[in-house]
């Protein structure tokens, strides 16, 4: 599926407003223009600031751009594109961002790992044969873990994947990878608005990501907050995020799959998993004690967490992260800023979504939006 034309210079219009307005600026080695086997966008945008210790943005062209491993059909590449044009439009646009995406070949991949070490070597980021050594080895999260992840999936039959955005905002671009899109690529008649999801659920940690100026890891990780909201906060946009625009017509068509994909279905899904997680290993466990990954408890971050940000947009009635959080992160910390969005103290809100949980389905469910 190619991009649509009109679609894409919509969102262009729009994203060049929104980075000028929110991107951090200055100048190092640009990402240049998209490569063979890419699928590009451009937006442009000047920069200003030459502080070393915060995040620089290349100057020129913002560009969106998703590689794609040679062995998954072409549609793949312009399907996430079109999405992380439709989440920057909803969003607005932060930073550069590449999204690299494997597939299930082992030398396809090893090819795709090449042509990234070859860019950030170009741009004078990372020398080639280090880039290699980490990307193409067997570090965790190196790229080529993606299509060893995907390939020991599909030969356990066990549809599981990931993604993530790793790092490098000290080359001022969102960096992302992904294992093999299953939705997408017809693997497991699994619905493609997963992988739709999961597009914009990454695309969420760049928002998060861009409020945050320096380039001290401890400070940054600090400021990101607990794993409840970052993750829930990720999940819950990525949910209605890709619900509100596919009840516009404003997402790229992809594969059903033989279960329907709906807004409220999956925030039920999440209950169960929230409840069983409750009352089993995790029981006793308050929400807000869950802040690191290395938690035993940490995936109730994604599930628990989205109902989190749900119940705290709902406590916070008039008020959205992005207008009035996230602007006053790095100024008030992650706790001040938090606590003066919610209207109440850190322990207050857990008091109170510790009752809410412990209500009917129904009754939480009932302060979703409606798409």
């Amino acid at each position: 599926m190619k991009a649509s034309q009109s679609t894409t210079a919509s969102a262009i219009a729009t994203l060049a407003i929104t980075a000028l307005l929110l991107g951090g600026c200055a100048a190092v080695e640009g990402a240049g223009n998209a490569d063979a086997g890419t699928t590009g966008s451009q937006n442009n945008q000047d920069s200003s600031s030459t502080t070393s210790d915060v995040v620089q943005i290349p100057e020129g062209d913002i560009t969106v751009e998703v590689f794609t491993a040679s062995d998954l059909d072409p549609s793949v590449g312009p399907i996430i594109q079109d999405t992380l044009l439709a989440a920057g439009e909803l969003w607005g646009l932060y930073w550069p961002v590449e999204y690299w995406v494997m597939g299930l070949d082992p030398e396809a991949g090893q090819e795709l790992v090449e042509q990234y070490c070859e860019r950030r070597d170009k741009a004078g980021q990372f020398d080639y044969s280090d880039c290699m050594d980490r990307e193409a080895g067997d570090e965790q999260h190196s790229m080529i873990s993606y299509q060893r992840q995907g390939a020991e999936a599909l030969a356990s039959g066990q549809a599981y994947g990931t993604a993530g955005r790793n790092g490098d905002a000290n080359w001022g671009i969102h960096r992302f990878a992904s294992t093999i899109p299953w939705g997408l690529t017809g693997y497991f008649d699994l619905p493609g608005e997963e992988d739709i999801k999961t597009v914009f659920h990454e695309y969420w940690h760049a928002v998060q990501h861009s409020f945050i100026q320096t380039l001290d890891r401890d400070q940054r990780d600090e400021l990101m907050g607990p794993v409840w909201f970052v993750e829930g906060g990720a999940e819950y946009m990525a949910q209605i995020g890709r619900a509100a625009l596919r009840a516009e017509g404003k997402l790229p068509e992809v594969p059903a799959g033989s279960w329907p994909f709906e807004f409220e279905e999956q925030m039920s899904y999440k209950l169960f998993a929230i409840d069983d997680a409750f009352s089993g290993d995790c029981e006793d466990r308050e929400l807000t004690s869950i802040t690191e990954y290395s938690d035993t408890c940490s995936s109730l971050g994604y599930d628990a967490g989205a109902w989190a940000i749900a119940y705290l947009l709902d406590q916070a009635a008039g008020k959205t992260l992005l207008a009035d959080f996230y602007p006053t992160l790095e100024e008030k910390g992650w706790q001040q800023a938090f606590e003066d969005f919610a209207g109440m103290s850190l322990a207050e809100f857990n008091d109170g979504f510790s009752k809410f949980i412990e209500k009917t389905t129904p009754e939480r469910l009932a302060i979703l939006p409606s798409f």
